[in-house]
């Protein structure tokens, strides 16, 4: 593992300690003998809910719980997949044993990880959960979805439209970088993205890179869009570089 993971796990188990002294959420204490980052990693992941209380039902729990979830989530998407599927796994077996629990919690799911807008989306951890839950017709389609156009992958082709209102097809566009934008015209903060783009040279100069727009109204089904305005990086090949990221994601890679 390289120094920079070793580096963002050390400081999230500094911000874990700091949040332990700040919040009531019961984290659990990591035994001293277990030393190495990944090791630690695991070992909260598995034991993080050991001693909430999911029979309690209160305001003040949810409240609890929910710091709790957003700080198991961020966790999550530093884990190795192997831990980051057990610990679903763990969390999936006390919401299964409190109903009410797992409507709250696969709420707040899907608030912090199926919203572009949010810092803590991930179509990765979200599809670990959805996977540790019991089958439905609606997490067995949120699944298909969330498995179209993954980073990494390369992205479906669709007709866009250039800035000059040209419609043409993503395959067609011949530039190191295409950054496609899912828009609804009726979407207030697609147009103060619009906004904010037109004030960044880095992105509206930058020969390398071509930006397109597609209205989500017209989609197909090719690419799952929950919210817009949503951001897809495309290197030269058209994989997916950045899926669902902010403006500020996208210049911090560019």
């Amino acid at each position: 593992m390289n120094k920079t993971i070793y580096t963002i796990l050390g400081l999230l188990f500094c911000v874990l300690s700091v949040r332990a002294q700040e919040t009531d959420f019961p984290y659990p204490k990591i035994p001293d003998e277990v030393e190495e980052p990944v090791a630690r990693m695991a070992y909260l992941l598995e034991h993080f809910w050991q001693d909430y209380a999911f029979a309690d039902s209160t305001a003040m729990n949810r409240e609890v719980g929910e710091q709790g979830m957003v700080d198991f989530l961020n966790f999550m998407q530093h884990a190795d997949s192997v831990s980051a599927r057990y610990a679903a796994e763990v969390l999936a077996d006390s919401l299964v044993a409190h109903p009410s629990a797992l409507l709250f919690f696969e709420g707040l799911m899907a608030h912090y990880l199926d919203d572009s807008d949010s810092p803590l989306y991930s179509d990765v951890v979200y599809a670990h959960l959805l996977r540790a839950l019991p089958e439905t017709p609606q997490r067995s389609w949120l699944l298909e979805q969330l498995a179209k156009n993954q980073v990494g992958g390369r992205a479906a082709d669709i007709l866009v439209k250039t800035s000059d209102g040209k419609q043409v097809r993503l395959y067609d566009i011949k530039t190191e970088q295409t950054l496609l934008i899912f828009y609804d015209p009726d979407c207030r903060r697609c147009q103060r993205l619009e906004a904010q783009l037109k004030q960044e040279p880095l992105i509206m100069q930058n020969p390398h890179l071509k930006v397109v727009r597609k209205d989500v109204n017209d989609l197909k089904g090719e690419y799952y869009v929950p919210h817009t305005p949503s951001l897809y990086l495309l290197d030269k090949e058209k994989r997916v570089v950045l899926k669902g990221g902010n403006e500020e994601a996208l210049k911090t890679l560019l």
